[in-house]
C-alpha cells in the first residue's frame, strides 16, 4: 500500500514536467513551422504602427537580394501602418560561431525588434550549441522584448534527410536550443524537399526546364524563383503566428551550458598587443584585401598585415577561447600558437579557393574558464606574400591595453 502511494505521489509530482517535455517538438525531426512561444512582441509593434526593426542575421543566402528584401516588402504590404526598418546583418560563409562574436555590433547596436537567425547551412564551427545559445542570451540580455525566429535554409546535401522527415545535422542542435527558450523555427527546406521529391522542382540546374522550378544553380543559393518560395513559406508562417501569445519580456533561464558564448566579443587586431612589423592595411588600395572585398571587409575590419616571419600577436583574456580572422594565401603559410606557455602548435593557413583570396577565421582549442594568454607567431611566410590579421574573436572578457 505504501509503495503504491509513493508511486502515485511521484507520478503526480512528475506530471507537469512530463507533460511539458512530451509537448516539445522532437529536435531530430523536421516540420515547416514550430510556433513555440511565437513572436507576440514583434506583431504588437507592427499593429501599433511606427518603426519596427527587423534584423536578418546569417550567411550568403541571407546576404543575397532574395528572401530578405522580399520578406521586408511582404511585411510592409501586410502592415502598411508600420515603418519596416531592415537590418542586413548577413556575412557570406559565416555561421553561429562567428555570429556570436559579432552580434553585439552588427545587430544589437541597431536595436532590433525581431532577429531572424539563419545559420543551419553554415553551421557552428565545432561550438554549435554554445554559440547558438550564446546568441540567444545576448539578444535577450540586451532587450528581453526582442523576438527571435530561427530560419532554416537548405543545401542539396540536406534534401535526403528532410525527405525522410529527419532534421539535418546542426538543425537538431538549434532545435534543442529553440525548445528550451521557446523560439519559433521555420524550416524552408521541408517544402523544397517535398517538391523535389515529387518532381516539380529541380534543386540544381543551369538552365530553365519547362514546367519545373529550377531552384538553384549551385545546389545552395536559390535563384529568384527559389527565393520566392522562401518568402512565401515565411509569409504563411508569420500569418499562423500573428495571433499567438501575449507581448511580454522573455524570461532568461539558467544556461543550458555554463560555457555558452553569451560574453563573446570582437576586438580589432590594432587594439591587441602586436609586434612592430604589423602595419595597417589600406582597404582602398590593397589588392589582396580587395580581392573578395565585401566578405573580407565585413570580417577583418581594421586589418593589419606583416611581410616577414617572426611577427607576433599576443592576447590576454578571461574566458575559454579566442579566434583569429585572416586571409590565408598559398599552401605553405603557417602560424605557431602558444597558450599559457604550453608547448606551441602549428596551424597551416591554406587558401583552398582557386579564384579568390577568401577571408577565414579559426578558433584555438577551448580552455578551462579563467585567465589565459595566447601568442600567435607567423612561423612560415612564403616570399612575396603578406600575413593578414583582422578582428579577434574573444569568448570571455578582454581589457583594452592588457599586456
Amino acid at each position: 500500500m505504501k509503495k503504491n502511494c509513493w508511486l502515485l505521489l511521484t507520478a503526480l509530482w512528475l506530471a507537469p514536467w512530463t507533460a511539458l517535455h512530451a509537448a516539445l517538438p522532437d529536435p531530430n525531426t523536421c516540420e515547416e513551422l514550430r510556433t513555440r512561444d511565437g513572436l507576440p512582441n514583434f506583431f504588437a509593434k507592427l499593429a501599433a504602427g511606427g518603426p519596427v526593426r527587423v534584423a536578418y542575421f546569417g550567411g550568403s543566402i541571407t546576404a543575397a537580394a532574395g528572401w530578405r528584401p522580399k520578406t521586408v516588402a511582404w511585411f510592409q504590404a501586410q502592415f502598411p501602418k508600420a515603418e519596416l526598418i531592415e537590418i542586413n546583418a548577413a556575412i557570406s560563409g559565416t555561421g553561429s560561431d562567428y555570429g556570436a562574436c559579432r552580434i553585439a555590433g552588427d545587430v544589437l547596436a541597431k536595436k532590433p525588434d525581431l532577429v531572424f537567425m539563419e545559420h543551419r547551412v553554415n553551421g557552428g564551427g565545432g561550438y554549435e550549441a554554445k554559440s547558438v545559445e550564446g546568441i540567444v542570451r545576448q539578444i535577450w540580455k540586451q532587450n528581453p522584448r526582442a523576438d527571435i525566429c530561427l530560419v532554416y535554409t537548405v543545401a542539396q546535401s540536406a534534401l535526403k534527410h528532410l525527405q525522410a522527415g529527419k532534421q539535418p545535422w546542426f538543425g537538431d542542435v538549434m532545435e534543442k536550443v529553440a525548445n528550451v527558450y521557446g523560439i519559433p523555427s521555420i524550416d524552408l527546406g521541408v517544402e523544397v524537399a517535398k517538391r523535389e521529391k515529387e518532381g516539380s522542382l529541380i534543386f540544381k540546374g543551369d538552365a530553365p526546364v519547362a514546367g519545373k522550378l529550377v531552384f538553384s544553380k549551385d545546389g545552395v543559393h536559390p535563384g529568384n524563383e527559389g527565393h520566392d518560395v522562401y518568402r512565401d513559406i515565411i509569409a504563411r508562417s508569420m500569418l499562423t503566428m500573428q495571433k499567438l501569445g501575449q507581448p511580454q519580456a522573455h524570461p532568461l533561464p539558467a544556461p543550458m551550458d555554463a560555457r555558452c558564448w553569451e560574453t563573446a566579443v570582437l576586438v580589432p587586431v590594432s587594439q591587441i598587443t602586436h609586434s612592430a612589423g604589423w602595419k595597417p592595411v589600406d582597404a582602398k588600395t590593397d589588392a589582396v584585401y580587395r580581392d573578395d572585398f565585401g566578405r573580407t571587409d565585413a570580417m577583418l575590419r581594421g586589418a593589419m598585415k606583416c611581410d616577414q616571419a617572426g611577427e607576433t600577436i599576443t592576447v590576454k583574456w578571461t574566458g575559454t577561447t579566442v579566434g583569429f580572422s585572416d586571409i590565408p594565401q598559398g599552401k605553405d603559410m603557417e602560424v605557431e600558437v602558444t597558450i599559457d606557455h604550453a608547448a606551441p602548435f602549428i596551424l597551416k593557413r591554406v587558401q583552398t579557393e582557386s579564384w579568390r583570396r577568401y577571408a577565414r577565421f579559426f578558433y584555438l582549442p577551448e580552455q578551462v574558464p579563467g585567465e589565459h594568454t595566447a601568442v600567435l607567431k607567423v612561423k612560415q611566410l612564403p616570399g612575396g606574400l603578406s600575413c593578414y590579421a583582422g578582428q579577434m574573436l574573444i569568448i570571455g572578457a578582454w581589457q583594452q591595453g592588457a599586456r
